[in-house]
């Protein structure tokens, strides 16, 4: 799936972040997206967690932002955790979350030069392992969790090298 030819990326603004707070539908989906935070998703939340993030990124289609994503953590010449990948409800499956991780590896492997990149992924979130897979991502560790509401689930850590991406010929975001 590609991406509409519209859509570019730019730093997250703060008029940006009630449109971020409309992603998550249910508190289910917000403890995928954002694990740490608390439904129903507020702006406070989101500007509380710039302060623990890195490079926070909207995806902007017709001048409003349709994805998010940030660097959960970051480590200067080592690695950065991809977190919080999120998209408008009403426009997924529409290439949106691939052009939002593109550029978010992009942005740490080839912009802050980093040698790897990771992220955390649920395994009951099919698509989005299937498109991290498409991206070259490879599962690397997997640990079990419990979500807020009893039931245990998998978290896959993924890992992607620079040298990886810069082969694969279509790595431009």
């Amino acid at each position: 799936m590609h991406a509409p030819a519209a859509l570019t990326h730019r730093p997250l603004a703060d008029a940006d972040i009630p449109a971020v707070c409309r992603f998550p539908r249910t508190a289910e989906e917000l403890y995928f997206l954002f694990p740490r935070a608390v439904w129903p998703l507020t702006p406070d939340q989101v500007r509380a967690s710039l302060a623990l993030r890195r490079d926070p990124t909207v995806a902007v289609l017709d001048g409003r932002p349709v994805g998010y994503a940030n660097f959960a953590t970051f480590e200067d010449g080592r690695t950065a955790n991809i977190g919080n990948v999120s998209v408008d409800p009403s426009l997924r499956r529409r290439g949106i979350a691939e052009y939002l991780v593109r550029a978010m590896i992009d942005r740490a492997l080839v912009h802050h030069g980093l040698p790897e990149v990771t992220l955390y992924c649920f395994n009951t979130n099919t698509p989005a392992l299937l498109l991290y897979a498409k991206l070259g991502m490879a599962p690397v560790s997997l640990e079990g969790r419990v979500t807020p509401w009893g039931e245990p689930i998998a978290l896959f850590k993924l890992r992607l090298d620079r040298r990886s991406w810069a082969s694969r010929p279509t790595r431009a975001a």
